[in-house]
């Protein structure tokens, strides 16, 4: 079972993203099909896949994800696995470095159509 732990979020710093959970080492789907066109770790220390096709750019945070840049993926297809890397915190907003609390997905979709971030929410389950 996935839980949405966090509603849209982060506009402030350029992002309207979900975080959502099933938890430490869960599985992690790809949420559309597409090119992964960068993986990286950010200045946080947050693994960062980027997934995208003709409308999306789909920016995942702090898993353990398996493809490379330059792979394809089929929507539904494993990527990952849920993981707390990089900024999480804990319900009570200390971070989880080096401990057992914070696993989830940070989900981000840019509509390049738009050009502006989608609310996952709406795209995910419309």
């Amino acid at each position: 079972m996935i839980i949405l732990t966090q509603g849209p979020h982060g506009e402030s710093y350029g992002h309207l993203a979900i975080d959502l959970t099933a938890g430490k080492g869960a599985a992690i789907h790809a949420p559309i099909s597409g090119e992964v066109s960068a993986l990286y770790t950010d200045e946080y220390g947050n693994p960062t896949l980027v997934i995208e096709n003709d409308i999306w750019q789909v920016t995942l945070l702090h898993g353990d994800y398996l493809p490379s840049p330059g792979d394809q993926v089929s929507i539904g297809q494993v990527i990952g696995y849920e993981s707390n890397h990089g900024y999480t915190v804990d319900w009570s907003g200390r971070s989880c470095r080096s401990r057992d609390c914070g696993y989830h997905t940070h989900l981000n979709i840019f509509d390049k159509g738009s050009g502006g971030n989608a609310n996952p929410l709406e795209v995910l389950n419309p």
